[in-house]
């Protein structure tokens, strides 16, 4: 590694540690804050759920600090005049850019694998401590949690009541609906007695379901052979409120990238809208994408190396709007695609993408500068 690339390196991990730092803490006092103002929870949960949210922070700051990085240490080899020295040495804007979009690079598959398995992971702990606060019984709440996550590893989701089993393969929250369901009901020897079967089941009112394309299998507990009976549809009553339905597509955001994919795909063959969870998906691949991009973003101004055309301050203004405009906007873009108005890939990679198109027009533009 040349001299030159060690100097360049040195000055944008420095900058992008110090932004981490800076935004981290503002992020966090601002989280502590809200904490204190809206809950009477002790000061103990709020920092384990401070230390929780940390990941999801990662994933806001992360981003804007490459571009703090990429552009306060082209400006300070700016002010030193290591710039022009850089260039003179015949060391090319081209190599200089490729090394900065290196680091961001790195810097955007840690940020993938944060965003694809250590943010689920901590949002599904700090669900369990927010259920232990709001239900009576937060060791039942945490069971039924885990067990629902779990039994996705089998294609469908699993509760255990009093006298049954219940299965389901999808829940669709607009029309309250289940899809794929089966019941297994055993008795109080623990033995199979019947079982219920239907393609989907509509949500009527209080405990009652409306079940579609029905197979009811009985005399199961017995030595001959089992009765079976179709139905084109009947009624049942399932304990599980449409809340607990709720919370388990809830709880589907915990899933980590792989899974959550094989989930989509069951949302897939069950015809049921399935963007809010594939923006999800896209969003753990565009964040890293994201970093690429504003790392280099920033490097447009090699194009014009002398120290007079820089400002401190300017830089700060560009900075705190730039990272007001792009979390708005980024965050727009995501609300529009979970509610499918508009696609799941123009609303992860639509604003990363006007930036690396912006910068393949001024790299163009400036192709004869080298």
């Amino acid at each position: 590694m040349s001299t030159i690339i060690k100097l360049i390196l040195k000055e944008w991990i420095r900058f992008f540690i110090g932004s981490v730092l800076v935004l981290l803490i503002v992020l966090s006092l601002g989280h502590v804050l809200n904490a204190l103002l809206k809950d009477s929870s002790g000061f103990k949960i709020i920092l384990e759920s401070l230390f929780l949210e940390t990941p999801s922070f990662m994933v806001k700051i992360f981003p804007v600090s490459c571009l703090v990085a990429s552009l306060f240490s082209i400006n300070k080899l700016k002010n030193r005049n290591e710039l022009t020295a850089i260039f003179a040495s015949g060391f090319s804007r081209r190599n200089f850019i490729l090394t900065i979009g290196i680091i961001g690079g790195i810097i955007g598959v840690l940020l993938f694998f944060i965003n694809a398995y250590l943010v689920p992971s901590a949002k599904h702990r700090l669900d369990q401590i927010t259920n232990n606060q709001n239900v009576a019984s937060p060791k039942d709440s945490i069971q039924k949690s885990s067990i629902s996550i779990n039994a996705l590893n089998s294609g469908k989701i699993w509760f255990k009541g009093q006298d049954y089993f219940f299965s389901y393969s999808s829940f669709d929250k607009k029309t309250n609906t289940l899809y794929n369901l089966t019941l297994y009901y055993y008795d109080k020897n623990f033995k199979f007695t019947e079982q219920i079967s239907a393609a989907y089941a509509e949500y009527q009112n209080e405990d009652n379901w409306l079940l579609h394309r029905e197979l009811h299998y009985t005399n199961l507990d017995n030595k001959t052979f089992p009765s079976v009976r179709y139905f084109k549809s009947s009624s049942i009553k399932i304990r599980e409120t449409l809340s607990d339905f709720r919370q388990i597509n809830a709880d589907i955001s915990t899933l980590n990238i792989w899974k959550l994919y094989d989930y989509i795909n069951v949302l897939k063959s069950n015809g049921i809208n399935y963007s809010e969870y594939f923006v999800t998906f896209l969003d753990k691949f565009s964040s890293g994408f994201t970093c690429l991009v504003l790392s280099i973003l920033a490097s447009i101004a090699l194009f014009n190396p002398n120290r007079r055309n820089s400002s401190f301050g300017k830089n700060v203004a560009l900075v705190l709007s730039f990272t007001f405009i792009y979390w708005f906007i980024y965050s727009y873009f995501l609300t529009l695609g979970q509610t499918s108005r508009i696609p799941a890939l123009t609303a992860t990679f639509g604003v990363p993408s006007l930036f690396a198109l912006y910068l393949a027009f001024y790299f163009f533009y400036h192709r004869k500068l080298r």
